[in-house]
């Protein structure tokens, strides 16, 4: 019996017994003195040890019990319970909810609900406001018929909508198919604007345009009408003039300002 709610509900359990047999206080103590077992029947055993022989045999189920509240049920324990039980409020319980909870705790605080005023007063205290307030228009009821009027307006509110997360479908192959294609589609548009309006050679189409040099596209030079190489300046071919420099009397290959010994002549 070491958890309070446990012993609680074994002792008033065990009790209903002895009031239905209409037990006597010997009867009681003999039987509940043999369901003790474990810690209980050990802490009996140091009980009767500090005890005088005359107070034992005076022992009635009254005393007994509340030996067994104070040792496993502690008054600390009951306490809390108690203010648990004034600052009880309905919050977002049912009215069939609210009732067991008011119920089940009253039993902490027995002098607060003690005759039926004061339970009607306890369960429209601590009720939403728009119920209480639905209440309040009626007078003075009695429990019964609080609860009951507090479950009508209840059930004519608006109910609450909750909407339950779901989780997102993953996309099937085909639709993966089709987003990649998509992609694809846009990428290539894309592709296709960049290179609009430049040169045809910046596109591999013809040769219009000089490979991409300097941060511009070059125009090439026009063919030669003579030997319809392409060529910017004079053309020497078919005269004395050395292809190098334009001088007479030497070629190209022995060209003064020729610096590459590896230098060969265009033809």
């Amino acid at each position: 019996m070491g958890d309070p709610a446990k012993a609680e509900t074994w002792i008033r359990a065990i009790e209903r017994i002895f009031k239905f047999l209409r037990c006597t206080d010997q009867e009681r103590l003999s039987c509940v003195i043999y369901q003790l077992t474990g810690s209980a029947e050990f802490w009996w055993e140091s009980k009767q040890r500090t005890i005088s022989r005359e107070q034992l045999d005076a022992l009635t189920w009254e005393t007994f019990k509340e030996e067994l509240y104070d040792k496993y049920i502690p008054r600390s324990y009951r306490k809390a319970k108690e203010a648990e039980f004034y600052n009880l409020n309905q919050g977002r319980m049912k009215m069939t909810e609210y009732d067991r909870a008011l119920c089940d705790m009253s039993r902490y605080a027995p002098d607060q609900v003690n005759t039926d005023e004061k339970m009607a007063e306890k369960i429209c205290v601590g009720l939403r406001h728009e119920i209480r307030m639905a209440l309040a228009a009626r007078g003075r009821l009695s429990y019964a018929e609080s609860l009951s009027r507090a479950l009508d307006v209840e059930e004519a509110m608006p109910r609450e909508k909750t909407t339950t997360p779901t989780t997102p479908t993953p996309p099937t192959p085909q639709q993966n198919f089709r987003e990649k294609r998509k992609w694809d589609g846009n990428r290539g548009s894309f592709d296709n604007k960049r290179f609009q309006g430049t040169p045809n050679f910046a596109r591999g189409k013809g040769k219009q345009a000089t490979p991409y040099q300097g941060g511009e596209y070059r125009q090439r030079a026009p063919p030669c009408t003579n030997c319809q190489k392409n060529r910017l300046g004079e053309c020497r071919i078919g005269t004395n003039a050395c292809y190098k420099c334009g001088g007479v009397g030497h070629f190209a290959k022995v060209c003064p300002s020729n610096n590459n010994a590896g230098y060969k002549e265009a033809t």
